[in-house]
């Protein structure tokens, strides 16, 4: 598998447990509504890690960057 695939799907599994976990608090506090559903998608939006491509002499490198650290994870 790429580390450019490795990447996107790592973040794509991140964003998608924040989201389900942040739903399932939002849904016990909230009743269902339009609300219960842009609350998550916020906040899977903020916290999850996002991709980071960065070019160098031997090619792009790709990682993820996250916001609670300056430090880039490389794949």
């Amino acid at each position: 598998m790429s580390p450019k695939v490795r990447v996107f799907l790592i973040y794509g599994i991140s964003f998608l447990a924040i989201f389900l976990i942040v739903r399932f608090i939002t849904v016990q506090f909230v009743e269902e509504s339009i609300w219960t559903t842009i609350i998550p998608i916020g906040a899977s939006m903020i916290f999850s890690p996002k991709p980071h491509v960065e070019q160098s002499q031997s090619g792009k490198e790709y990682g993820l960057k996250s916001i609670f650290s300056k430090k880039i994870i490389r794949f």
